[in-house]
């Protein structure tokens, strides 16, 4: 009768931990984060089935899985493709039984600035004279370094323009060939240019 009752107690206990692992709710066990357009939905042990769902502002369903939650485990998707919006994640749990619980997660992507290169150019004059041309400035000051073949600093300077500018150098016992022309932006943008 002992061993009865204790069987029945060891039972109870573990139906009562089983049980209060289950009553634990989906946003207690989930978490999403955002980086550059990417969702991670973290799943933690104790969810079961799941059921995960991307939907639309207006709520349609763009993507929904089912995933079985043994460990901890880690999600991800990418709506880089996917116009910028408000989005939703749906995670729902214990799907297969009747306290089934959801939680809801809204996620906001944007649309990436696309980032152009550094317009500058270079004209050979003659040999000892170039043309510089910078083009599609967004912020005012270029730093200009001439520098020889063997990397010698013949020139740096600031130029302080807010669109575009054009300038002629012309240098004295060297030929341009000799030299290249290093341009940075505002932006850290570079572009070298070489004369032949």
């Amino acid at each position: 009768m002992k061993t009865l009752i204790t069987l029945a107690l060891a039972a109870s206990m573990g139906l009562a931990s089983l049980a209060h692992a289950s009553n634990e709710n989906a946003s207690a066990l989930s978490s999403v984060t955002t980086k550059d357009n990417k969702i991670s939905v973290y799943l933690k042990e104790g969810m079961g089935k799941v059921k995960l769902a991307i939907l639309d502002e207006d709520g349609k369903t763009l993507h929904s899985q089912r995933v079985k939650v043994k460990t901890d485990i880690k999600v991800p998707y990418d709506l880089s493709k996917l116009p910028s919006g408000e989005y939703h994640v749906l995670i729902e749990s214990n799907i297969k039984e009747n306290n089934a619980d959801y939680t809801i997660y809204t996620v906001e992507t944007k649309e990436e600035p696309i980032a152009y290169p550094l317009m500058a150019y270079g004209k050979n004059l003659d040999n000892s004279a170039f043309k510089l041309t910078v083009i599609g400035l967004e912020e005012p000051g270029v730093e200009v370094t001439i520098v020889d073949s063997k990397g010698k600093v013949l020139l740096k300077e600031s130029i302080q323009e807010p669109n575009a500018f054009k300038k002629v150098y012309r240098l004295e016992n060297i030929k341009t060939e000799n030299v290249s022309v290093i341009v940075k932006d505002q932006k850290g943008r570079v572009k070298n240019l070489y004369f032949n």
